[in-house]
């Protein structure tokens, strides 16, 4: 890992230095940053201290002294042996303060917002087989904290600043996990003259700062959707090639191209099936690897997303391996594509995501009542009947940053628990974010249809809905398997703009599978006063959409 410092005068200023060099660099210059070299982004670390700043400042309403106190990410081994699994760096202390380190541990004085960040003290057998031993003020001046000392110091550096130690407790409302318990160092919890308190508005106030992207992280966000769509669109052609028709071929593909951009790591495991394995929504995990024969005709369901400093993109891109879309494919391709531009169109702020939800489900049922494939009753009826949580069994997205289900898709004091529907129409599937969009989010729009086989079986055994659905078309378009299209989009003032640049429409997939060159750019939705009222009534189930 090279870190890259701007010693003056911008970019055309910037050398890799080493650890010795950029240490004198920090001092000289007061300033460091993030990169991978050229043609990758540089990011400031007074970006961190920024967000130690905004976290203070909200926190400080609940309380004014004290230290809060956070634990980095424990570097484990695999198992019983002496490897350890790849690092990554807790979220929460990526953001605070963008350490790449094992083992860390940090505080903030409320009083004063300075930063304590507490580093091991490592053997001197370290530098044989690990490299150089960093010391103390090489961490001061990377990280731009205020002291710098050692774990075994911790407790009476600490105790100069503040007895009272404030860590965060708190569910994280996605996965419903816990992890509270582990946040305390031992020598901290072992001293008689510390009071902790495990604070639940510390935890909030953690998801809420995390929750709107500042003007930095939407540049990191930037970059690792640009990275993603020039791996998924070299992805994307690759798979047509005869010796490229294995599905972790495509994994290894992305993975490769999103590497060689400066991107070691995805933010998630890479999702790539074909056929009707489209239809398993998180495929690719151990037990359903990305293992089996891709052959022409199949639909291909790319699901991956590249990660830089700890922030990761999440694109799916679906296209024909063959270069031709059947017209079965085509049919129900288009219908998510309208979706996607539907809910896209609506975004603004205000607009309450779940309805965004709801809008989705309705332009695909309205979609599929003039193909034939629903039957027996309107729009509306279908929607009563939660028809959609069988062709579409999750939510239409989620926050995305520094966790691929970022924090913040549920206010403080609610929860998935809360939500049972957008009246008069009951929810099911697995909402990941329920609030008003606001300035500054990022987050996915992601409508899907899909023939999963299961979900199939429960269908024909519920008359119920069984009722609104032609099962001779059904059969014929079983074989599509699943289609997704997910764009990364953020919210602006007066709308949204779209992150990601890949082909969407099926003539443009179809051309760039051909070899045509893709330059379209990013889609930006600007809407008028007038279309604001017509986005929030569309969105709230009315039959009007607003126009780009």
């Amino acid at each position: 890992l090279q870190f890259l410092y701007l010693i003056g005068g911008g970019p055309t200023a910037a050398a890799v230095l080493d650890r010795t060099q950029m240490a004198k660099a920090c001092q000289s210059v007061g300033k460091s940053f993030f990169s991978r070299g050229e043609g990758t982004l540089s990011i400031p670390y007074a970006m961190h201290r920024e967000h130690r700043r905004r976290l203070v400042e909200r926190y400080a309403a609940h309380r004014s002294s004290g230290c809060l106190f956070f634990r980095g990410g424990v570097e484990q081994n695999v198992y019983d042996s002496d490897t350890t699994w790849d690092f990554k760096q807790e979220s929460n202390f990526q953001w605070l303060f963008g350490c790449k380190e094992p083992d860390l541990h940090a505080a903030i004085d409320i009083a004063t917002g300075e930063a304590y960040l507490f580093i091991p003290r490592l053997p001197e057998s370290y530098a044989q087989w690990m490299g150089p031993i960093k010391p103390t003020a090489w961490f001061r001046d990377m990280y731009e904290v205020d002291l710098v000392a050692y774990d075994d110091e911790m407790v009476s550096t600490l105790l100069k600043v503040s007895k009272d130690l404030i860590v965060r407790r708190g569910v994280n409302l996605d996965s419903g996990s816990d992890e509270h318990d582990c946040l305390v160092h031992e020598g901290v919890k072992a001293c008689a003259e510390f009071s902790v308190t495990r604070c639940t508005e510390l935890h909030h106030a953690l998801c809420e700062e995390r929750l709107i992207k500042d003007e930095e992280e939407l540049k990191v966000m930037q970059f690792t959707c640009d990275v993603s769509s020039a791996a998924h669109i070299i992805t994307m052609r690759e798979a047509q090639r005869p010796d490229r028709r294995k599905e972790y071929q495509s994994e290894a593909e992305f993975k490769y191209q999103s590497f060689l951009r400066g991107c070691s790591r995805v933010g998630y495991s890479c999702i790539c099936p074909a056929s009707e394995r489209n239809a398993t929504l998180h495929y690719g995990h151990a037990g359903e690897p990305n293992e089996h024969a891709v052959k022409d005709g199949d639909l291909k369901l790319h699901d991956m997303g590249a990660e830089y400093h700890g922030y990761t993109a999440d694109v799916t891109c679906t296209f024909p391996v063959g270069g031709k879309f059947s017209a079965e494919q085509k049919v129900v391709y288009d219908a998510v594509w309208a979706s996607v531009v539907a809910v896209e169109e609506a975004i603004l702020p205000g607009v309450e995501y779940a309805s965004l939800h709801v809008l989705a489900q309705q332009v695909m049922i309205d979609a599929m009542l003039r193909d034939g494939l629903f039957v027996n009753g309107t729009a509306e009826e279908l929607l009563a009947a939660n028809l959609m949580s069988i062709f579409m069994p999750h939510g239409l997205g989620h926050q995305l940053g520094l966790d691929v289900h970022d924090v913040g898709g549920y206010a403080p004091g609610t929860g998935k628990d809360m939500l049972k529907s957008v009246k008069p129409y009951p929810i099911t599937q697995n909402l990941r974010f329920s609030r008003p969009c606001e300035e500054g989010m990022v987050f996915t729009v992601e409508p899907g249809f899909y023939f999963n086989a299961w979900l199939m079986g429960n269908l024909k055994a519920d008359p119920a809905l069984s009722k609104f659905v032609n099962m001779e078309r059904l059969e014929q378009l079983i074989p599509v398997g699943g289609i997704r299209i997910e764009d990364n989009v953020t919210v602006t003032a007066t709308g949204c703009r779209v992150l990601n640049n890949v082909p969407r429409t099926t003539a443009d997939i179809e051309a760039v599978i051909a070899g045509a060159e893709w330059r379209e750019g990013y889609r930006v939705y600007v809407n008028t006063e007038a279309q604001k009222r017509k986005a929030v009534a569309a969105a709230a189930g009315g039959d009007k959409r607003p126009r780009r």
